[in-house]
């Protein structure tokens, strides 16, 4: 159940640290367990994204990729801009589905990110662009 390390990210700039389960769609609350082990459901509306990481401490600065860390070699490549301003690439399995999700998973672009994979609520992001291919993107939010 609290099987993947994960840094909560909420709509009002606030930030929890712990672990959870994978989100599924249409699931408007996680269980989430803290540090200090305590337990939290938190609403998944008030969350700007739920980042799946390999450590709480972070890259902190561009390492060398090794074998070990997870890549996506499928998918269609977007950058998400969030409204506070944040940007993220990555790939997404359907970008045709994602004007109606209330949220989806993006995995990072950049191998050597802390992050293995984003959930991302649909109500944090300004716009998306489907990054066809080094010269050409289209809107898709």
């Amino acid at each position: 159940m609290f099987d993947h390390i994960m840094v909560v990210k909420f709509l009002d700039g606030t930030t929890m640290k712990g672990f959870g389960s994978l989100i599924s769609p249409g699931e408007v609350i996680m269980e989430f367990k803290d540090l200090e082990e305590k337990i939290h459901w938190i609403e998944l509306p008030k969350v700007k994204g739920a980042f799946y990481v390999k450590s709480f401490e972070g890259t902190g600065h561009k390492a060398r990729a090794t074998q070990q860390m997870f890549t996506m070699s499928s998918g269609q490549k977007v950058r998400v801009t969030f409204k506070d301003g944040e940007t993220q690439e990555g790939f997404v399995n359907d970008v045709t589905r994602l004007p109606q999700a209330s949220g989806f998973y993006l995995v990072p672009a950049d191998p050597i990110t802390n992050n293995i994979r984003m959930w991302i609520n649909r109500e944090a992001v300004q716009n998306v662009h489907h990054l066809i291919n080094q010269l050409e993107e289209k809107k898709i939010i």
